[in-house]
């Protein structure tokens, strides 16, 4: 893991009095010694890293103190309190190496030679002692301002209190709880006491006992590369973003990418150890900060959409990292509670995330990253054309109320099931009318059967139809020839000697074939007499159907039919009308209950409207909370609710002949919704045409179109809200619409810099944009929000990385077709090597930033 450069936020105690001190109060009951150790103990208890020696009028008492936190790693600022002319209390601190001779010295050269309780009065005035402390090399602040011997609790020191010279002040609390007598001049807003800059607020109170280090009101967090003296006076001079009261400290932590690590290709082996807050890559073209940017996008698979920018990035890819190359991330989570993963991915691999045991998980990259955002060059260009993508962002500015949420899943739910239990029964009762379409024609066809008195008659065809079924039955059993009885025969060589045998078969062969012939006779006779008999029936049974088909001469198709097919006809008639009148009787009770889910759907319908209300009631007071504080009167976000039509035009142009241009007065229509839209398809074509600015012809497809299902359907459509973001230029804001590119990608930026727990990733945001906007809005949101984000931004435009007081700044070379980070061009702008890497990267050399400060004389 590669060094932590970045500047971070340490905790300073800087009113820490020595062992005598504490004494001199009375309250003191162990030896020095102890009392040293436990005020070592206490800081390292609390990750105390800089201590502040503030002795009243006294140095030499301090020096136990200071040589014991020295050697233990804590990093000391040697100094006292002193009491000025005008009764002011002032501390004053000064570097490391600061001997105690040195500082005897300059207590006795601000009027306290002479001091023996230490608490005496100076003859110096306060702005005189700011500008001894300033003169050695030192540093100072107003001590318990609002308190005794206070400058405020003094009072009538305006003009001590608005000079330059005081840069700090200390107060007791959070601002918040200041005395109220004095919260106005803490704001600023007091006209006496306005002061071009406020100063820097500090809480530091006097330590005469190692517990007061546990007050969270004995330290202050100040930010530096590393804990020296002249990084503490830096801090001073950028103080919003720099210092810190424990009471502003961010309860949460936010995602961040902590470090990446390089194997292979262009940037083989790089490393760099990312700060929570702003980093900034600067460097010439080619050095590789775009690299370092699609590397991050690549190990977290966050590839371009579009697919000429895709091509390009597989081209970046190929040259930059190529075969047998790999990139790490390390990352801490939010959405995992702080938990810390690392990202491996080989080129033309997939990501591999390990946890802190280096075991493979099974989570995903939008587990661990769910709302991380990365823009390559230009993208943010692609966000302001699309009105989807403006949502995306835009939606993750407001919370949402579970219970809301829950309710509007129930009522569309309900809606949901509405609609299956009605297209289940409209299906039902289309397959019902269709087995009782012929029931009219059916009972018709009956009614003529009963006029002609069939009833009567039906006796009649029976008996005839089952004489019919006597007749088949008796013919079936008459055979069509019978079985011949076999004569004995011998053969020639086989001829009876014996004359008795002889006659004797020759007597049964006479009598066989007179049995046989007696058979022939019988089937011949048996033959006959049937065809006689069927015949003479045959002839009655004519005649009764003649008679029959007579008296049914009304009904159509029975001229040509028996009897037996009458009753058949007549039969198979009355199953179908016994089998359809039940049916009937569903179809009707299916018709109520389909009109009773109507009428319930007109109910549920209702409800989900009255969850939009309430969910429009809440979006709107979150609303004005956000234009009002969050945006800052730069952008200004409005809504049209439910007002991204896509889903239903996409759906009405699937209708054979509705296309893009057919449905443009639905697109232009403000205020649409689907609920209504449905009632007005139900109404018919006028309504459509009139109220939608629609041709006749494209009403009547739509209306035709759609069937009562559709209509459904695009009833349970939920459409997103359309949001509206307006940039506040020239006194007055402005709609997307009406901005320039480089007006609507700020708008657009400054959206993005908020209200994410997970890192922001920008290949030169100042794209489009111009200085006056990355001064006067970008650089602004980003101070205001890097303690609540990771912003990682390669960037050509010095005011990022030193207006925005970028924790970490990296500055890249190239170096025989390799390209790595500067000699010493890692680290925050307190770091004279990253300054001068700055100067030469960003304003073209110091020769031409000292030619523009000349010309502009600024």
């Amino acid at each position: 893991m590669s060094e932590k450069y970045f500047a971070s936020f340490y905790k300073c105690a800087l009113q820490v009095n020595p062992y005598c001190y504490a004494e001199y109060r009375g309250e003191n009951t162990m030896s020095e010694d102890d009392y040293n150790a436990s005020i070592l103990k206490k800081c390292r208890t609390n990750h105390i890293n800089v201590v502040g020696l503030a002795n009243h009028g006294n140095v030499d008492d301090s020096e136990k103190l200071r040589k014991k936190l020295a050697d233990n790693g804590i990093v000391v600022f040697p100094g006292f309190e002193i009491m000025s002319a005008e009764k002011i209390h002032m501390v004053c601190l000064f570097p490391e190496t600061c001997t105690a001779s040195e500082l005897n010295r300059y207590l006795g050269s601000m009027g306290l030679g002479m001091a023996i309780k230490g608490n005496e009065t100076s003859i110096k005035t306060c702005l005189d002692i700011a500008d001894m402390v300033k003169q050695a090399g030192g540093f100072w602040y107003a001590a318990h301002i609002t308190s005794d011997n206070g400058i405020l609790k003094l009072g009538k020191l305006n003009p001590v209190w608005q000079s330059d010279r005081l840069v700090a002040a200390q107060i007791s609390d959070s601002k918040e709880n200041v005395d109220p007598k004095y919260k106005n001049i803490i704001r600023n807003t007091d006209p006496q006491y306005k002061r071009e800059k406020p100063p820097a607020y500090i809480n530091a109170c006097d330590i005469d006992k190692p517990d007061d280090l546990d007050k969270e009101s004995a330290t202050t967090l100040i930010k530096m590369s590393k804990p020296t003296f002249s990084n503490f006076v830096i801090a001073f001079k950028d103080p919003d973003s720099r210092i810190r009261l424990n009471s502003e400290l961010e309860k949460g932590y936010q995602s961040s990418i902590c470090a990446l690590n390089v194997f292979g290709g262009y940037l083989d082996g790089l490393e760099i150890c990312f700060s929570d807050n702003l980093n900034a890559v600067i460097g010439g073209r080619g050095t590789g900060k775009s690299t370092i940017i699609n590397l991050i996008r690549y190990s977290l698979d966050l590839l371009p959409k579009d697919k000429t920018r895709k091509k390009e990035f597989d081209e970046m890819l190929e040259n930059n990292l190529g075969a047998s190359a790999r990139v790490e991330l390390s990352i801490r989570s939010n959405s995992r509670f702080g938990e810390s993963f690392k990202v491996i991915r080989r080129y033309k691999g997939n990501p591999t995330i390990e946890d802190v045991n280096g075991k493979v998980s099974n989570l995903t990259i939008r587990d661990i990253l769910p709302g991380i955002e990365i823009y390559g060059q230009n993208e943010i260009m692609d966000v302001v054309r699309s009105p989807e993508h403006i949502t995306q962002i835009v939606r993750r500015l407001f919370y949402e109320e579970n219970s809301l949420e829950q309710k509007i899943e129930e009522a569309y739910l309900a809606l949901q099931n509405n609609s299956k239990a009605l297209d289940a029964l409209e299906l039902q009762l289309v397959n019902d009318e269709q087995e009782t379409v012929d029931l009219p024609a059916l009972k018709e066809r009956f009614e003529y059967y009963k006029a002609a008195g069939l009833d009567d008659k039906l006796t009649l065809i029976t008996r005839l139809t089952n004489e019919e079924s006597e007749f088949d039955a008796v013919n079936k059993k008459i055979p069509s020839q019978m079985k011949k009885l076999s004569e004995i025969c011998f053969s020639i060589e086989g001829q009876l000697k014996n004359t008795v045998l002889l006659e004797f078969v020759s007597a049964y062969n006479e009598r066989i074939k007179q049995i046989n012939d007696l058979q022939d006779r019988l089937l011949t006779w048996a033959t006959e007499q049937y065809e006689k008999i069927r015949k003479t029936w045959e002839v009655s049974r004519d005649e009764k159907d003649d008679e029959i088909r007579k008296s049914l001469s009304m009904i159509s198709g029975i001229q040509d039919k028996s009897g037996t097919e009458i009753v058949e006809d007549y039969t198979t008639l009355l199953k179908k009308i016994n089998g359809a009148e039940p049916i009937q009787h569903q179809i009707e009770q299916r018709k109520k209950e389909i009109e009773r889910l109507k009428q319930e759907r007109k109910t549920l319908i209702e409800a989900c409207q009255k969850c939009w209300d309430e969910y429009a009631a809440l979006l709107n007071k979150q609303l004005k909370r956000l234009n009002k504080k969050k945006l800052s009167g730069v952008v200004e976000i409005d809504v049209r609710y439910r007002q991204q039509k896509d889903n239903l035009l996409n759906r009405l142009k699937v209708i054979d002949g509705v296309g893009d241009k057919a449905v443009t007065g639905i697109t232009q229509y403000d205020g649409l919704d689907v609920f209504v839209f449905a009632e007005d398809v139900r109404s018919g074509l006028e309504t459509l045409k009139s109220k939608y600015s629609l041709t006749a012809g494209v009403s009547e497809k739509i209306v035709q179109g759609l069937t009562e299902k559709d209509l459904r359907e695009i009833e349970e459509l939920r459409l997103e809200d359309l949001f509206i973001v307006k940039l506040f230029v020239n006194g007055r804001f402005k709609e997307m619409g009406n901005l320039s590119k480089g007006q609507q990608c700020t708008a657009i930026l400054h959206i993005l810099l908020l209200e994410n727990k997970d890192s922001l990733i920008v290949d030169q945001p100042e794209d489009n944009l111009d200085n006056s906007f990355i001064t006067d809005t970008l650089v602004t949101a980003i101070r205001d929000n890097k303690i609540h984000r990771q912003y990682i931004f390669a960037t050509h435009n010095a005011n990022i990385p030193v207006f925005g007081d970028a924790e970490l700044i990296v500055a890249m070379d190239e170096t025989e077709g390799h390209g790595h980070i500067c000699d010493g061009g890692i680290g925050s702008v307190d770091s004279q090597t990253v300054k001068k890497h700055v100067v030469r990267i960003l304003e073209g050399g110091e020769a031409a930033f000292k030619m523009r400060e000349e010309k502009y004389g600024i």
